[in-house]
């Protein structure tokens, strides 16, 4: 595992998820936006309660502007992206100069989706360009250690968002056994009863909310160091 400090995996397990984070969180808001264009409602509060981020909301254009524009909000699309921004420039000679070039791109997409009148396509830019992150990062990490942390970063950030947003128990499942194949391959430790309890991972057909809470339990605190 060389002589990476748990610092600097810290910093590459929080830059998967936060950029995992913003990459998701677009793509599963489209259709409340999509709402908002068309001059409807949408049920932004469920949204907002499966993800355990506070309703201020007032409306679904409300919500649209705030959710990815308000500075103030830990939860913001756009904090959480400068989130990933701070970790991404002190680990610059750990990924290298042309993959954190992508991290700036996306910074500089949603900033122009911010103060645009139409920001569809530059929130497309944001996407396209977290997704060209994340393929620079597999091609110039040289470091297999780094690139597994990183990957299992986002790994759990998107397990974490499939859970609260209910997507299918197959997908989940698949997502959580990524996961586990991981945990073995890079210098994070992770809790010995949350893993266990992910090995023993099966969706109860009779308690699937409840079963669900209890995974995400376990993914959010697995790696209790970081």
């Amino acid at each position: 595992m060389g002589t990476l400090s748990l610092t600097k995996a810290g910093r590459l397990f929080w830059l998967g998820r936060y950029t995992e984070r913003v990459y998701t969180s677009l793509k599963e808001s489209k259709g409340i936006y999509d709402k908002m264009v068309d001059g409807e409602e949408a049920d932004y509060a469920s949204y907002c309660a499966a993800l355990g981020i506070p309703n201020d909301y007032t409306s679904t254009a409300d919500f649209c502007k705030q959710y990815l524009a308000n500075r103030s909000s830990p939860c913001s699309l756009v904090s959480v992206l400068g989130y990933a921004y701070d970790n991404a420039i002190v680990l610059r000679e750990t990924i290298g100069t042309e993959t954190f070039s992508y991290i700036q791109l996306a910074c500089n997409a949603m900033e122009q989706a911010i103060s645009g009148d139409y920001p569809e396509l530059e929130l497309q830019g944001v996407l396209d360009d977290i997704m060209a992150f994340r393929g620079s990062a597999e091609y110039s990490l040289m470091d297999e250690t780094s690139r597994t942390i990183l990957r299992t970063g986002a790994n759990v950030e998107y397990l974490s968002l499939a859970l609260r947003l209910k997507h299918p128990k197959e997908e989940c499942r698949a997502e959580c056994e990524r996961l586990l194949n991981r945990l073995y391959k890079i210098p994070l430790a992770a809790d010995e009863n949350r893993r266990n309890r992910l090995i023993d991972h099966a969706l109860d057909e009779t308690k699937p909310d409840l079963e669900r809470l209890v995974m995400l339990d376990c993914v959010e605190h697995l790696f209790p160091e970081v």
